[in-house]
């Protein structure tokens, strides 16, 4: 009888550990917050951008990229899957672009975002490489948007390019304003 209470103390005791353990994991680890994000800004001279709101979709990839020259790395990160044919959000945050958009997109619309101004381009009809213009409609199937943020505690400002399919111009809105300095 006593072994069973002891043993039942030590499970409960090795149970009541692991329980505050797992209380002092950080939220954003659980939830693929914005940890990597934080982890990148160390290093970087620009300010590193992360979003509160994605869609819904979830953060299936993460890296930092050469850009070549004495320019910092870039960010790049993806939401969803580019290849599903479904909604997907590919993200770039850079020093400085150095790396080539699109061809085949003209603007739609241009957003304000932290007092930048945002243009969100959708493809171009009929599969021309260029165009003036493109509709609203046309940013589900193919946007791409490009804006440059200010820096934040001390850093560099942030040229930012979000690529997305199967989203409005309204839910990338949302994903613009929804970027925040990591701290």
């Amino acid at each position: 009888m006593m072994t069973r209470r002891v043993r039942l103390v030590s499970l409960l005791c090795s149970l009541t550990a692991v329980m505050a353990l797992v209380a002092t994991v950080p939220a954003h680890a659980a939830t693929g917050g914005p940890g990597k994000f934080q982890q990148a800004q160390v290093g970087l001279t620009y300010t590193v951008y992360a979003p509160s709101t994605t869609a819904g979709l979830k953060r299936t990839s993460f890296a930092l990229e050469g850009c070549g020259g004495a320019l910092d790395e870039f960010i790049t990160a993806n939401f969803g899957q580019q290849t599903s044919g479904k909604a997907w959000i590919g993200l770039n945050e850079f020093e400085k672009y150095c790396i080539d958009g699109p061809d085949g997109v003209g603007p739609a619309a241009t957003v304000t975002v932290k007092g930048a101004k945002a243009t969100i381009m959708g493809a171009c009809a009929g599969g021309k490489s260029t165009c003036a213009s493109a509709t609203r409609a046309s940013v589900v199937k193919s946007g791409y948007t490009t804006v440059t943020l200010p820096g934040a505690n001390g850093l560099k400002s942030t040229d930012i390019e979000v690529y997305t399919t199967g989203l409005t111009v309204a839910q990338i809105r949302a994903f613009l304003q929804g970027l925040h300095p990591v701290k």
